[in-house]
């Protein structure tokens, strides 16, 4: 991976607008990932994290008994409500958030629940592992921020592997789901929080995590600038985070605004690099966009100034 660095910056040079390169730090290293696979389920680490999930199924059952969880869990999937997330209608809003989904595959033993996202956390971690070589097997000691962790399928893998995961989401009937599995199993290393990505500016938050998994989430936000900001602030010295977002298959430096539904910008790997860069992160991989999708792990060194001029929250640290 080392051997293509210097390449992957020139070709980083050449595609970077003249008045961009002068701002980039000397510091800051863009790299190319690996060319990652297709079949993500030959990844070494995949069978790995598919058995770490039958950590969860009936027969771990530790608050509740068998019948009571189907029954509870039904009741989530029956949910149809835009009143309890705050909002007057549902005439606008993404129908994900008002009609409870499933999030990934989860065989609970007993009975299965197909998620919208399939297998996807599984392949998600195992290129992580496997591919950037951006996270261990063994997480124990550590804390991660899995942010939109929807029903929790990310969340509950990262666990098994020793984190301690503060999940967030915006969706609070998904949090309340997580929660119910959090008292189902016992889990202690987890803490799901109902809250926005902008709102993890406080205290709490600041230099906090050992990993930040920023997953099928930044084209959904509406500033994803500050979005990457706020990522690269929650973060030890150190600290990685490990992104995952729809992506525009092109070498130029682009960002889309593909306003359908509830996404709202999507970019190019090398404006998903330069993003990255000028929010503070360094050592940066980006693979290339495999289905629509691309992946990217970076690094913070240490906690950096960014340019301040047309931040819209001009506070944020």
């Amino acid at each position: 991976m080392k051997g293509i660095e210097s390449k992957a910056t020139e070709t980083l040079a050449k595609i970077t607008p003249r008045t961009v390169k002068r701002a980039l730090p000397q510091a800051l290293k863009h790299r190319m990932s690996p060319q990652m696979r297709v079949d993500f389920t030959s990844l070494p680490s995949y069978n790995y994290l598919q058995n770490l999930m039958f950590n969860y199924q009936t027969k771990d059952l530790a608050n509740v008994d068998p019948k009571s969880f189907k029954e509870k869990i039904n009741e989530f999937l029956e949910i149809e409500d835009y009143a309890m997330e705050g909002w007057n209608s549902a005439e606008k809003q993404r129908d994900l958030s008002v009609k409870f989904h499933w999030g990934h595959n989860h065989d609970f033993g007993d009975f299965s629940l197909k998620g919208r996202m399939e297998d996807r956390h599984i392949r998600l971690l195992a290129a992580f592992i496997d591919e950037f070589e951006a996270l261990p097997k063994s997480l124990d000691g550590l804390r991660v921020l899995d942010i939109g962790c929807w029903t929790g399928g990310t969340s509950l893998l990262l666990c098994a592997m020793g984190a301690h995961v503060v999940a967030i989401e915006e969706v609070k009937k998904y949090i309340d789901c997580l929660n119910y599995l959090k008292y189902a199993f016992n889990m202690e290393k987890i803490q799901p929080m109902n809250l926005s990505l902008y709102e993890c500016v406080t205290a709490d938050f600041q230099d906090s995590f050992d990993v930040v998994l920023f997953a099928g989430v930044l084209y959904h936000v509406t500033d994803p600038i500050l979005a990457l900001r706020i990522t690269f602030n929650c973060l030890k010295d150190g600290g990685a985070c490990l992104l995952e977002t729809a992506a525009i298959d092109s070498k130029k430096p682009t960002l889309s605004y593909e306003r359908h539904r509830w996404n709202w910008f999507i970019p190019s790997p090398a404006t998903l690099s330069q993003m990255m860069a000028d929010v503070g992160y360094s050592d940066i991989q980006v693979s290339k966009v495999i289905g629509g999708r691309a992946s990217a792990v970076a690094r913070r060194d240490v906690h950096v100034d960014m340019v301040r001029a047309g931040l819209s929250v001009s506070a944020i640290r």
